[in-house]
């Protein structure tokens, strides 16, 4: 891993590129001993730039995972953001989803963070959970009140395919809430946040002032990131590649899988991660050099028009974005405002 780590550090566009964050996620992270830990984040600061002096550090963690001790060591380690996977605080809903904590341990574990050095952290909660209600959803928010996380990721449950829960879900053995359901869910979380001033900055993402992730913050303004590790996925800005998951395999040094975008494949996954945020898209950033004649430019625009003609996307200076209200069901909106596939705009 630090092989890679040094490698990629020598080549565009990581070299001489300062970094503003770094990310322990996927799999269990929280597993990593404190010496593991620093030493990777020793060897960052090594190989790469860093934008500021104190970049935000993230540590994804589970419940059951975080006592006092770890809290401790994970600090001094050089984490100083925490991301916790809490879920539900409805010992039900966690069972059927197969999740390895109880709502006892998920509010132990919020009391030690905020018994610790720990200031910036987030907590994920989903909505749209077998058996749940919107009476189950409004309790698991106002559970949330006791510790006034300063971040919050709330996603929608998403049944994978041949998961566990894929086939109980076709079985008819568990049921999920209805569409309207999962819809009332979300409706009720928004109307939440705002009276509890969280900032709605994001499709799943709500933050108290100057709490924002600075992490998902870069990978929704569509820019370069890098992932280190089996299984990891990195972007350079016009080609994807990913390491192989396989442990043995990875450290036999076996070759990446790379994909490389087309020109129109750029522009419509920029229009689906901008269009989830409250920045929306705007030409000047997203698109600042790509020349005015480009017909793919031309296309979108004409797209765009549409758009505004239909009421569907909200004019901003230079750009465009989706209201808030209407994020949980943009799929078709972006959709409509994508440019064609088939097109040689090189």
């Amino acid at each position: 891993m630090f092989d890679e780590l040094e490698q990629q550090s020598k080549k565009a566009p990581w070299k001489n590129t300062q970094i503003s964050s770094i990310y322990f996620g996927g799999g269990t992270p929280s597993l990593l001993g404190p010496e593991q830990i620093q030493r990777f984040i020793q060897k960052v600061k090594k190989h790469f730039k860093w934008y500021k002096n104190n970049i935000e550090i993230t540590l994804e963690a589970n419940p059951d995972d975080i006592t006092p001790m770890n809290l401790s060591h994970w600090f001094s380690a050089g984490i100083n953001r925490l991301s916790v996977g809490i879920q539900s605080f409805h010992h039900d809903e966690l069972q059927i989803s197969n999740r390895a904590h109880n709502a006892k341990e998920s509010k132990r574990a919020l009391e030690f963070i905020c018994n610790s050095a720990f200031e910036n952290y987030s907590i994920d909660l989903i909505y749209g959970m077998p058996g749940s209600t919107l009476k189950s959803w409004q309790e698991n928010l106002e559970n949330i009140l006791q510790f006034n996380p300063p971040h919050m990721s709330c996603y929608s449950l998403t049944v994978e395919h041949g998961t566990v829960l894929k086939h109980q879900v076709e079985s008819g053995k568990i049921i999920l809430p209805s569409d309207d359901g999962i819809l009332s869910q979300y409706t009720y979380l928004i109307e939440w946040a705002r009276k509890n001033k969280y900032e709605h900055y994001e499709l799943s993402s709500f933050s108290k002032m100057e709490s924002q992730s600075i992490h998902n913050q870069h990978y929704w303004s569509y820019q370069p990131y890098l992932g280190i590790g089996p299984g990891a996925h990195s972007f350079d800005g016009k080609r994807r590649f990913w390491n192989i998951s396989n442990n043995n395999l990875y450290l036999k040094g076996s070759t990446i899988t790379e994909e490389r975008l087309s020109i129109a494949e750029q522009i419509n996954e920029r229009l689906i991660v901008r269009l989830r945020t409250a920045e929306g898209f705007r030409f000047n950033f997203d698109l600042p050099q790509m020349d005015v004649n480009n017909p793919a430019l031309k296309q979108l625009k004409n797209n765009v028009e549409g758009g505004f003609n239909r009421g569907i996307i909200h004019p901003m200076p230079n750009g465009f974005r989706i209201l808030p209200e209407k994020w949980m069901t943009s799929d078709s909106i972006i959709a409509s405002l994508m440019i064609d596939h088939d097109e040689d705009y090189s």
